[in-house]
């Protein structure tokens, strides 16, 4: 397989039991000593310590050799690589991500294509092998997992087949899809095409202040720590964005792109959601949760939004001298916090598209479904949660296709701005995030970031030397294009809807991190 999805498929199902985990069984059980593949009435085996010693030293042996006469060299030392290639995991994460309902989901998926002896669904050997894996201090690695799993394999090849043409064809429309858009140039109306773009990368003029606010909502029984970030200085209205994170985050998480919006003349505000910041996923790692984050997070995160700019309101007559402009507020969101912003924005749940999407098999291409299916778990009646104080709001890989529905989001009126990534199973950018943005209506924008991942988790030991650069990558477009979008939308400054273009995304861009730009 070659880069970009290809990449993350040769990688798939290694990192995606990685992530959900494992419980460990007894260590007597005799580790994998061949991997039988089976397909229709064929089938064959190879032995698990003729691919160790091929990933360890190139060599192959005479049995080996027998069906690696059939791979291009090209391809062969992508095995090898792959095979050797390790990933840093925390074995207690490990362990109890394989207890929350997506990961045992996950495991079953994937059982159903590494089988035990009897074509039986491999999952218990599965939580067995990644366990003991995991704790190795040199990592995981594919080898490695291969000898720790408690019975010979039996391969679904049939299965795996299907996967990896899954895979090839999600790659192959990726593509397409990206050259479509490189074909067309998003021009804002009423604006000359060969516009000079100024330098925003810089902070701007603002010193910026920084306190902590504590909030309790008594209703709810929420603590709601808070930082607000204020232009030092500023007359007039300040600006305001809001700022929701994504899953086992703390408020610090964005502190960098609050501190350079600030500058910029904006207040930021970023509190932590108590049913699924750092301190709660630090609680479920200790074993004090079954599950990693709250369903009920689906609806408190959008309320501790509103009854957080409730309690600014009262600030903003109290101890602000009414500077802060709580009326037109902008919205950030990362990918559940993104969820979080289309509920505020007026995005209803449809739960009968989301029953119907749960019930079809795992799809490992996009596996924020799992995350999605825990809102089952809701009651049915629920409040509204659109909050009209939000007048425009930019998400970071957000999720939702399945929550919110196939329908037209006809209730929400508010600029939209999507920025996703063509590298990311966590949220697939065919399968969910383009379809929940073609949902939305007027004034809304789809920037892509090519080779850029959703998050970290799914970086390996050689990825990770490169991660300084892509997060910094990272961070500055969403600085930029942030900047010019609540410029646009919430400080109302015409003179950045020129930035709100093909011309301006490819002015910023720093190659091979390509960006592209779909508007309606």
């Amino acid at each position: 397989m070659g880069n970009g999805l290809r990449g993350v498929g040769s990688g798939l199902l290694l990192i995606v039991v990685t992530l959900v985990g494992v419980v460990a069984l007894e260590r007597s059980t005799i580790p994998a000593e061949r991997i039988d593949f089976n397909y229709s009435l064929l089938g064959f085996n190879i032995q698990v310590q003729d691919l160790a010693t091929f990933a360890e030293t190139g060599e192959v042996s005479d049995s080996l050799n027998y069906y690696f006469r059939y791979i291009p060299d090209k391809q062969s030392k992508q095995l090898r690589k792959f095979l050797r290639q390790s990933y840093d995991v925390d074995p207690v994460l490990v362990y109890r991500y394989s207890r929350t309902s997506a990961g045992v989901k996950m495991l079953q998926r994937i059982g159903e294509i590494i089988q035990l002896p009897g074509y039986i669904n491999g999952f218990s050997g599965l939580r067995a092998a990644v366990v003991q894996t995991a704790q190795s201090s040199e990592g995981i690695n594919f080898v490695d997992f291969l000898q720790r799993f408690p019975t010979d394999i039996k391969l679904n090849l049939g299965e795996l087949l299907q996967l990896v043409k899954q895979v090839d064809q999600a790659e192959e429309d990726t593509q397409e899809f990206i050259a479509s858009l490189s074909k067309k140039e998003v021009v804002p109306k009423n604006i000359q095409k060969n516009n000079k773009f100024r330098d925003l990368s810089q902070p701007g003029n603002y010193q910026v202040t920084k306190q902590t606010l504590k909030f309790y909502d008594r209703q709810r029984d929420r603590n709601l720590v808070t930082d607000l970030y204020l232009p030092q200085n500023k007359t007039g209205n300040i600006p305001m964005i809001v700022v929701s994170n994504g899953l086992g985050a703390k408020r610090d998480r964005f502190e960098e792109l609050a501190g350079y919006l600030t500058s910029r003349g904006f207040g930021v505000v970023i509190p932590d959601h108590p049913g699924s910041d750092r301190n709660r996923q630090k609680a479920f790692v200790e074993g004090l949760y079954r599950e990693n984050f709250d369903a009920t997070e689906f609806i408190n995160r959008p309320l501790d939004i509103s009854y957080i700019l409730d309690r600014l309101e009262q600030l903003n007559r109290d101890r602000f001298d009414h500077q802060l402009n709580l009326k037109q507020v902008g919205f950030f969101g990362y990918s559940i916090g993104g969820t979080t912003g289309l509920s505020l924005a007026g995005a209803e749940f449809d739960f009968t598209q989301l029953e119907q999407d749960c019930a079809q098999p795992l799809n490992l291409l996009n596996i924020s479904i799992l995350y999605q299916c825990r809102a089952l778990e809701l009651p049915r009646d629920r409040p509204s949660l659109k909050d009209d104080r939000i007048k425009a709001a930019y998400m970071f890989v957000p999720f939702g296709h399945s929550i919110f529905g196939r329908q037209k989001q006809d209730k929400i009126s508010i600029p939209i701005m999507f920025q996703v990534v063509d590298q990311d199973f966590l949220t697939s950018l065919l399968e969910e995030q383009v379809p929940l943005f073609n949902s939305l209506g007027k004034d809304s924008y789809l920037v892509i970031s090519e080779k850029l991942p959703h998050s970290n988790v799914t970086l390996s030991k050689e990825t990770q030397l490169s991660q300084a650069k892509t997060s910094q990558v990272a961070k500055t477009y969403q600085n930029l294009l942030s900047l010019v979008f609540f410029q646009s939308y919430i400080a109302e400054d015409p003179s950045y809807i020129p930035y709100l273009s093909t011309a301006y995304l490819q002015a910023i861009a720093q190659k091979p991190y390509n960006l592209h730009l779909l508007a309606n």
